[in-house]
């Protein structure tokens, strides 16, 4: 069991546009009395274990008990993870979450700027006690929790045939190496697939500003890497985001290969069944 659970000591506010509407919107992230994520509207408080989540592999989002609609919230939730913020009360103007850079940095540092204060509770520890395996597109796209001693994340990405490649991180999950490193990765795209996201209304406020783009010879409009493995560091964030739906991550060693937020959300179903 541990004690004294860690809220924010004052209020963040963070305005942006939405990286799919394109859409201006505000959050706000407040204190919370008790363990866990919440969502906050003019009906009350829905915890974000409650979410009903829409799969898309391009659009992330979910709907709430008190009538809450949350698109494009996996930076978010994965910095509230990532950074061991472990009770939080969440709202939101319009219906998604602002894109900023394209990273998880932006949360994470007003995370940290802001501080945290301590209150009482007991939270017993979760952890994966046996292996868990998912696999899509006939095994073209695996997922696995194995039990572990640390929250460990292994990830790849095959994107052959593109300046992407293949690609593969493995990353012992603290608040620092977060912040130092893996909120800083942004979402990534290849120009090839804008006809898809415009035929299908998204990525209406995506800039160069808040998302690297490649075309067949590499990252287009002078844009540059903010480290070598940027691309399939990203993909950890929306695992760690995605698994914030079922509650406090387990403690595990997860390994992704050619995963994607289909997959993400068919393990985080399984874990709630674990963990109710």
């Amino acid at each position: 069991m541990r004690e004294n659970m860690k809220t924010l000591k004052n209020e963040i506010k963070i305005g942006g546009v939405g990286l799919h509407s394109g859409e201006e919107s505000t959050l706000w992230m407040r204190p919370c009395g008790a363990a866990g994520i919440y969502f906050r509207n003019n009906r009350g408080l829905s915890p974000v274990t409650e979410a009903v989540v829409e799969e898309d592999s391009r659009l992330t989002g979910f709907s709430l008990p008190n009538g809450a609609v949350v698109r494009t919230a996996e930076h978010l939730l994965a910095a509230i993870a990532g950074m061991g913020l472990e009770a939080v009360e969440l709202e939101l103007t319009g219906n998604e979450v602002p894109i900023l850079d394209g990273s998880a940095f932006p949360f994470a540092e007003a995370i940290r700027d802001c501080g945290f204060e301590e209150i009482d509770g007991k939270r017993k520890k979760r952890a994966i006690a046996a292996p868990l395996f998912l696999e899509e597109n006939d095994g073209g796209r695996l997922l696995a929790a194995a039990p572990a001693e640390k929250l460990t994340v292994t990830y790849i990405i095959d994107y052959s045939g593109t300046p992407i490649g293949t690609q593969k991180v493995k990353y012992d999950i603290t608040s620092e190496t977060f912040y130092n490193i893996i909120s800083k990765a942004r979402t990534f795209g290849l120009t090839s697939e804008l006809d898809y996201l415009k035929q299908n209304g998204l990525a209406k406020g995506g800039t160069l500003d808040n998302a690297l783009v490649f075309d067949e010879k590499g990252l287009v409009g002078g844009q540059r890497l903010r480290f070598p493995l940027e691309c399939v560091t990203h993909k950890v964030i929306d695992l760690l985001g995605d698994l914030t739906l079922a509650g406090e991550i387990p403690t595990a060693h997860y390994v992704a290969v050619a995963a994607g937020h289909s997959i993400h959300g068919k393990l985080t179903r399984r874990i709630k069944t674990l963990f109710p």
